[in-house]
């Protein structure tokens, strides 16, 4: 129990009483007051006395994830859908367990569930198309959403998630498409324009790559990954000046700026005048990133002409 008596009467009282909501108020309390061990004690009690309330065992079974107790969350998610397996809820958040510990069919599984019990939830959908695409089961992922956007057009996340799958799948030009649709429902949402212009650069759309960019730059300034597509894009346009000032400003809006001081080197590697600046950024970037192929070969080239 904890130190507060009036809580734990509080308690006792709405477990007599059968109380759930009353139960999950005290829970509340608890986390609110980072007591998390008495927390689970008590939810523990509560879905001993009341296994009729799946909210209870949801709340147990986030509870465990966050502290990673898997054994406890086993046998609390095997009793809990026995009990009440027509709960979407209950579904969602077991695969969200599954999810955390990659086990992705049995994820898969549970979303499959959730959705199929929730049709008008669609974070079901996009969970377990996720889980579809970590186990490289690409085209389960593009039949689910392409299934569920028949029912839920305006949905700008399905077409995102039509998106990555289709890039997955190395089919950048349907991914275009899909992006669209995506801005055309919300259409300042930078992530969205962050991926319409990497899916262009993937189609080598240069130009059409470049204004992307800068549309999501509009919106937000301090943006890596637009200002390498703008990079990128403006050096293959042979715009050397702005492609440059993309790599800088890459690397200035970073938060690890280890990814852009290696394009920014690869880029620099193929300006003879600019060779000792590019080895310090290629090794600064392979210090971070051993496996980046690219800058280890290129540093290989520049310090090793005859290798």
């Amino acid at each position: 129990m904890t130190d507060d008596p009036d809580l734990d009467r509080r308690f006792q009282e709405a477990l007599a009483a059968g109380e759930a909501s009353e139960v999950l108020h005290l829970a509340d309390e608890l986390q609110r007051e980072n007591l998390f061990a008495e927390c689970r004690d008590r939810l523990e009690l509560a879905w001993d006395a009341l296994p009729s309330e799946s909210r209870i065992a949801e709340r147990l079974l986030e509870l465990y994830q966050r502290y990673h107790n898997w054994r406890r969350w086993d046998v609390v998610a095997h009793a809990a859908l026995d009990a009440h397996p027509g709960s979407g809820e209950l579904h969602f958040i077991v695969g969200r367990g599954y999810e955390a510990r990659g086990n992705w069919q049995e994820a898969w599984e549970a979303y499959g569930k959730a959705a199929a019990i929730a049709p008008g939830e669609t974070e079901p959908i996009l969970r377990q198309a996720r889980a579809y695409r970590l186990a490289h089961r690409v085209d389960d992922a593009i039949r689910v959403l392409s299934k569920a956007l028949r029912r839920h057009r305006g949905v700008a996340p399905l077409h995102a998630a039509l998106g990555y799958a289709c890039i997955q799948k190395g089919l950048p030009e349907k991914a275009v498409g899909h992006f669209r649709g995506a801005l055309a429902r919300q259409p300042d949402w930078h992530p969205y324009l962050n991926d319409l212009a990497g899916a262009l650069m993937l189609c080598e759309r240069w130009g059409e790559a470049a204004q992307a960019a800068v549309d999501s730059l509009r919106v937000r300034k301090r943006n890596e990954r637009a200002w390498t597509v703008y990079a990128i894009a403006n050096n293959r346009l042979g715009d050397d000046k702005r492609a440059e000032q993309g790599y800088k400003n890459a690397m200035r809006a970073a938060q690890d700026p280890s990814r852009a001081k290696g394009n920014y080197g690869l880029f620099l590697a193929r300006r003879p005048q600019r060779l000792l600046e590019a080895v310090r950024l290629l090794k600064e970037a392979y210090d971070e990133h051993p496996d980046w192929d690219e800058v280890e070969e290129r540093l290989m080239e520049i310090t090793d002409p005859d290798v």
